[in-house]
Formats: C-alpha cells, sequence, structure tokens
C-alpha cells in the first residue's frame, strides 16, 4: 500500500498529464490511509475557534476504536482576557459503555470551558461547552487512538 502525502499525490493529478493506474492507486491508497489513521498525520492541526455554545468538536466510532486519547487546550484571549485551559482524557469503549479518565488538567485563570464526553449507538462524541460567560473560546485538540 502507498502512503503518500495527498499534496503529492494532488500534484500528480493537476500535472495535465493523463494520470497512470499507479497513480490512482496512490490516491486510492494514500487517502484510506489517512481515513484510518486517528491518531497521524497532522492531528494537532484541529482547531476550532470563535465557540459561543455546546459543541460537538469530534466523533468516533466505537466499533473501530476501542481506546482513544485527547490532549486538549482551551483559551480565551478576547476582551483583554488572558486565559488557558489544558486537559487530557483517555476514552476506554468496551462495546457498551464508554469510560473516561481525565487527568493532567491545568488552567491559568479558572475554568473556561468543560469537556464530556458521549456515546449514542456506536458513535463516541467529545463535547466542549464555554463556562458562564467565557465566550468566544478557541479550542485546540490532538488525538490518537488503539483499534478495536
Amino acid at each position: 500500500m502507498s502512503r503518500l502525502p495527498l499534496s503529492t499525490v494532488k500534484t500528480t493529478f493537476q500535472t495535465g498529464d493523463r494520470p497512470s493506474q499507479t497513480d490512482y492507486e496512490n490516491l486510492i491508497d494514500s487517502t484510506a490511509a489517512q481515513a484510518t489513521d486517528l491518531g497521524t498525520s497532522g492531528n494537532n492541526e484541529n482547531t476550532i475557534s470563535d465557540i459561543q455554545n455546546a459543541t460537538v468538536i469530534d466523533n468516533f466510532d466505537s466499533t473501530v476504536w476501542r481506546m482513544v486519547k485527547y490532549l486538549i487546550s482551551i483559551k480565551k484571549t478576547s476582551a483583554g482576557d488572558n486565559k488557558f485551559y489544558a486537559t487530557e482524557l483517555t476514552i476506554l469503549v468496551d462495546g457498551t459503555n464508554v469510560n473516561v479518565s481525565e487527568y493532567g488538567t491545568v488552567d491559568t485563570n479558572g475554568n473556561i470551558g468543560t469537556v464530556s464526553v458521549s456515546m449514542a449507538g456506536t458513535t463516541v462524541s467529545l463535547t466542549i461547552v464555554p463556562v458562564g460567560g467565557q465566550t468566544p473560546i478557541t479550542l485546540r485538540y490532538m488525538r490518537t487512538g488503539l483499534k478495536a
């Protein structure tokens, strides 16, 4: 299975030349690899800005992933504020229940958001809720996981 950066694959299709069978296989293999690599390929680039209300920031299929770990950073720097919050979550799904351990929590100036985990069917969702008028907030997260 070829595993190329999507930018490399994209360049191949933009040259104006007729794509080869190998080019198509590289495209299929690279996108399939990215779709299943929950814990790699730039996932620390996930940023959600201007959160005003409860917002689902990520979800995953519990039939595919047994354990997922999140590193979460929340900030509020608007209106003269300089508030930051960081936490780590480990989520373990046993097929029926979702079990969560939150640890390593650090904040600089009071809680500016809460993170919750829920499961509906086989979809596990991670939700952020701004606390008491602390809006807008910006959230960045990184995730990694182990398959079921």
